[in-house]
């Protein structure tokens, strides 16, 4: 009898510490994107995205830095982190980076935008492909449809609705400390290990309205190349 509840006491105490084993260590999938927005780096971010959902991750960071890119890429990577089931953090770093044009709206659709210190954002008006003007009628089009995304990403992931769109409008651009101070951005982190220690235990808004606190525990970091 004492033998066989030796036995049970151990498979319990073998059991709890499993879980607390499981629940201190969550999945973090990194990438990183350095480089134009265009369609080999939405089907990237895409297939990343995909992987994160696969191995059931807490987060997803994409390190970003970007002069900007295509709209319609960008269109859809956006609708690919906002409809994530996973977490997304867009983490504008290392010191020097840039989330500019594409970027700026790559980084507000996020669950979780964050910046290191040295970075800036925005300058988002619509130009053609080359960086050219557009026709006017073309340009005012775009820059209505533009304005309407900027204005929805910020106004549902509750960020500052007035410099967002001034970032279409007339090309604003913010550093690290002017994006966090006026309620661009959530959060300014040194890098990923500073940024996973500042977000874990919060709780973020998710696309739908929804709120997740994001468990991090002692992640394990999965990088995509």
């Amino acid at each position: 009898m004492m033998v066989a509840m030796r036995r049970a006491m151990i498979v319990g105490w073998l059991a709890v510490c499993a879980i607390a084993a499981t629940a201190a260590a969550a999945d973090v999938v990194h990438f990183r994107i350095e480089d134009t927005i265009q369609p080999a780096s939405q089907r990237f971010i895409e297939r990343a995205l995909a992987e994160a959902e696969l191995r059931q991750a807490a987060l997803v960071v994409m390190e970003l830095d970007t002069p900007g890119g295509l709209l319609d890429a960008t269109r859809k990577i956006t609708t690919a982190i906002t409809g994530s089931d996973v977490p997304v953090a867009v983490f504008v770093a290392p010191a020097g980076a840039r989330a500019a044009s594409a970027g700026f709206f790559i980084l507000l659709a996020a669950d979780v935008a964050a910046m290191a210190p040295g970075t800036n954002t925005g300058a988002a008006h619509p130009v053609g492909g080359q960086g050219e003007n557009l026709p006017e009628d073309v340009r005012d089009k775009a820059t209505q449809d533009a304005t309407a995304m900027i204005k929805a990403f910020a106004e549902q992931r509750r960020r500052n609705v007035e410099l967002a769109i001034a970032a279409v409008k007339e090309s604003a651009s913010y550093t690290a400390e002017e994006a966090k101070t006026t309620g661009l951005v959530d959060v300014i982190a040194d890098d990923l290990d500073d940024l996973l220690g500042k977000v874990s235990g919060t709780e973020v808004r998710r696309f739908d309205g929804s709120t997740q606190v994001l468990e991090l525990g002692d992640p394990i970091i999965f990088r995509i190349e």
